[in-house]
Parts: structure tokens; C-alpha cells; sequence
């Protein structure tokens, strides 16, 4: 089983997937937390350019652009389809991933149309569908993972995130304006009646009500 967890910075994700890992431990289910990232050369190109920016924007003198940021994304996420995720399942494990397919559309749509190199959303959509359609392990269950935005800036201003962006811990107009257009795009996504997406409210819960709420649908998956 692949369960992966989507969501907006500081909306919980990791504490959510770490709360769930510990859960299926003591259920005494084997699983393996994946990271958004792999130790691939396309995983370590975006981990040092999330590092400048963590928006994953190409930077003015750097030779990445926004296509090919995005296909370094998209490859990065084929080499753990293939690497990590498929031998993980073939060995019975449940595999726990910290971002997957739907981070592409709602990070990459608002980037790749907003820096013009997609004509529209619609066009930025089906060019990424392409990209992705020949992953073997789709995911099982997509857990969304929610907390209203004046919860997700507190905790973005608190968090320790080892970036050399200077801004790593602030919000600009410009962040807002990127996480509504990455809104928009989840909306659609969560619209689609696949019954594979939930959305979990990590807000003002404790983080355990959360999990709980996730261990409850894969027990009855597992079951």
C-alpha cells in the first residue's frame, strides 16, 4: 500500500506522516517512510535548489529553467517509483511518501504559467499528465493534509529549516499569492471523484486525532 501526503507548507505533513509511522509501529504493520526527495542526482539537484528557494524557483544565472525544473521533478519521481517505492511494496511494506504526483500540478501548474512557459493551466495540466502517466505505483490513499493559513504562517515563522534563502522562515505578498494559486489547483484536484483523496483538518487537533483518523482507513484497506 502507498500512502501519500500532500499539503501546503505548514500544514503538517511530516509531523502527520511521522504521527501515522508511529501508529503503524505499534500496529505492528511494516512501513517505510519515504522523503520528498531521493538521493538521486535529479533528488539532489532540487534538494540544493529548494535550498535557494523554496518555492523551487531557477534562479537568474543558474541553468536550470522552468521546464527543465520541472522534468528534474517529475524524473526524480520516476527513479523512486522504480528504486525505492516499487521494491518497498514488492517486500509487503506499506510506504509512507512525503509528497507525490499531486505536488507536481499544484506546485508546477501556477510556476509553469506564471513564468510563461505554458500557455494555461489547462495546457500546464495536460503536459504534466503526460509526464506522469507511466508510473507503475499509483497511490492507494492520498491524504491532504489542511490547517487554515494563519496556522500554516505561525508555523512556517517557527519552524527550523536548514535553507540558505534568507526568507526561509517569512511570507512574503508574493508567497501568499503563490500558495492561493497552488490552492486553486488542489481544489480541482480534490474535486475529482477517484474516492482515493481525504482530507484531513490539522489545525488546532492534536496531531494524534489526525493520525488516527489516517490508521482507521488503512485498517480497513488492510483488512
Amino acid at each position: 500500500m502507498l500512502i501519500t501526503f500532500e499539503g501546503q507548507d505548514g500544514a503538517g505533513k511530516s509531523a502527520l506522516l511521522a504521527a501515522v509511522h508511529e501508529g503503524l509501529r505499534c500496529m505492528g504493520v511494516d512501513a517505510l517512510v519515504v522523503k520528498e526527495f531521493s538521493e538521486s542526482p535529479y533528488g539532489q539537484r532540487l534538494v540544493e535548489a529548494v535550498a535557494r528557494d523554496k518555492f523551487l524557483r531557477p534562479a537568474e544565472g543558474e541553468p536550470a529553467t522552468l521546464l527543465t525544473r520541472a522534468l528534474d521533478e517529475v524524473a526524480d519521481l520516476y527513479y523512486q517509483d522504480e528504486r525505492v517505492i516499487g521494491p518497498a511494496l514488492a517486500r509487503g511494506q506499506v510506504v509512507l511518501k512525503d509528497r507525490h504526483q499531486d505536488t507536481i500540478f499544484y506546485t508546477l501548474v501556477p510556476t509553469l504559467v506564471d513564468g510563461g512557459a505554458v500557455l494555461s493551466d489547462e495546457h500546464a495540466m495536460t503536459w504534466l499528465r503526460g509526464l506522469l502517466s507511466q508510473l507503475r505505483y499509483p497511490p492507494d490513499l492520498t491524504v491532504y493534509v489542511e490547517a487554515p493559513l494563519p496556522v500554516r504562517l505561525e508555523r512556517i515563522a517557527r519552524r527550523n529549516r536548514h535553507l540558505r534563502e534568507h526568507r526561509a522562515n517569512e511570507v512574503s505578498d508574493d508567497d501568499l499569492a503563490i500558495f492561493a494559486a497552488r490552492d486553486r489547483v488542489i481544489r480541482q484536484l480534490l474535486t475529482k471523484p477517484d474516492g482515493q483523496r481525504v482530507v484531513v483538518d490539522n489545525g488546532d487537533r492534536v496531531i494524534e486525532e489526525g493520525a488516527e483518523d489516517v490508521l482507521d482507513l488503512v485498517r480497513e484497506r488492510l483488512t
